[in-house]
């Protein structure tokens, strides 16, 4: 009976293995921002099917996007109150922020989408996808 590894225990072996990834996997830092360029291109203009690996292992298809046209509007949020934060040298001079951003620039691997089976906004990690799939009209 074989004991069913995690998508992390999986990624281990194929390092360990020395196994060829996906494309985004085996990119360099530019080849990958490359790539989430192109994915998010195509979600802002097109529907888009894309397959990867959930948290849990298993596979996943989702038919989303970034089209505006195609995301029904949401309802406004209810105002919340103010809070008072303290603040300090660095969020008071914005390099707290401005750090923040760069990482989050830099390590950018999971995109935002809205779900259109679901009716909801998912996100997916570009360092697990599998297939990326568009159909577009030239009409």
């Amino acid at each position: 009976m074989e004991i069913p590894m995690s998508w992390e225990q999986q990624e281990v072996f194929r390092l360990l293995k020395a196994q060829p990834g996906t494309l985004y996997q085996e990119a360099d830092v530019e080849g990958r921002k490359y790539f989430r360029d192109w994915v998010r291109g195509v979600l802002e203009v097109a529907e888009i099917t894309v397959t990867f690996v959930k948290a849990d292992g298993s596979l996943r298809d989702m038919r989303c996007t970034l089209d505006r046209d195609r995301i029904p509007p949401q309802p406004p949020k209810p105002d919340k109150p103010a809070r008072e934060e303290p603040v300090d040298g660095l969020r008071q001079n914005g390099f707290l922020g401005e750090a923040k951003e760069a990482k989050a620039l830099e390590e950018n691997h999971t995109q935002k989408v809205f779900d259109l089976d679901a009716g909801a906004w998912r996100s997916f990690r570009y360092d697990r996808l599998k297939k990326v799939t568009a159909t577009m009209s030239f009409e």
